[in-house]
């Protein structure tokens, strides 16, 4: 049996192991993002990477930054956040110490009172810890983050519903959800679920509940967009659609050819997609 002392050295050497981790990484060698410092990475943790005017940020740094206001409208600057401000909330925060790779830059802090955390958005979901995409767009270490009483039997005996893999056995990285007997899943899939379902079709996969299940999922720090789907029929058979984002169009572009049409298409010089 180990003595409380040892337990203790054990959960430091953890610890420092992990952080070692998250500060030892190559140099950049593109662009990378003004508020974290950090390259494009995954979309679904880190948001859309905006680039303009020699300018780089990921979108949920923008809108999860302590002290940057959203003076413009939405069609200024990167979705209403003006270059200027941005640049202002870069010099603040390269100030702020972050508590996970101890290196300056951090522009979130912790909401709880009294707490004085800051940290980076990619190092923070790291370590743990919570940003809510609704409200005041509150983030929260680890130690503050909102919780879930998820019993150790359902992850040990159940997989997730979305992926049919077992359950991770780290509470940080499941959700549970309010409603169909409490069901659990890997979080990954549910914040995946959400970016395709947007708010308009974001529901519960075991009951379809609409109410509920989306206002606890906020909670726990699922990003879920609101739009609306811009759907486009086939320019020559007109049975066949595609999204925009889906097929990469631009809103200026007015058709485009599905697979069974592109090669007729060809023939005439328009090919396949927008013209």
């Amino acid at each position: 049996m180990k003595t409380i002392k040892e337990k203790k050295e054990c959960q430091r050497l953890r610890k420092s192991a992990k952080t070692r981790r998250v500060t030892q990484r190559k140099p950049s060698s593109g662009p990378v993002c003004l508020l974290c410092l950090r390259e494009p990475g995954d979309p679904d943790k880190l948001g859309e990477f905006l680039q303009k005017d020699n300018l780089s940020v990921h979108y949920f740094c923008l809108i999860l930054s302590s002290k940057l206001p959203q003076r413009g409208q939405s069609n200024r600057g990167f979705h209403g956040f003006l270059p200027e401000d941005i640049k202002k909330e870069a010099a603040r925060a390269s100030r702020k110490i972050c508590f996970v790779c101890k290196k300056k830059g951090a522009a979130i802090k912790c909401q709880k009172d009294q707490c004085i955390k800051n940290f980076h958005l990619p190092c923070g979901q790291e370590r743990g810890c919570l940003s809510q995409f609704f409200g005041e767009y509150k983030s929260f270490c680890e130690k503050h983050r909102p919780t879930q009483d998820i019993q150790q039997g359902n992850v040990g005996e159940e997989s997730c519903v979305l992926c049919c893999e077992e359950l991770s056995q780290a509470s940080v990285e499941n959700i549970q959800s309010p409603c169909c007997s409490q069901t659990v899943y890997h979080r990954t899939c549910i914040q995946k679920y959400a970016h395709t379902s947007a708010k308009h079709f974001f529901k519960c996969p075991h009951c379809n509940n609409r109410e509920e299940f989306p206002q606890e999922m906020l909670r726990m720090g699922i990003h879920i967009p609101d739009r609306r789907w811009s759907l486009i029929l086939c320019a020559t058979c007109g049975s066949h659609g595609t999204h925009r984002d889906c097929s990469f169009l631009r809103s200026n572009n007015k058709k485009w050819e599905c697979e069974e049409c592109a090669p007729s298409a060809e023939a005439t010089g328009l090919g396949e997609g927008a013209v």
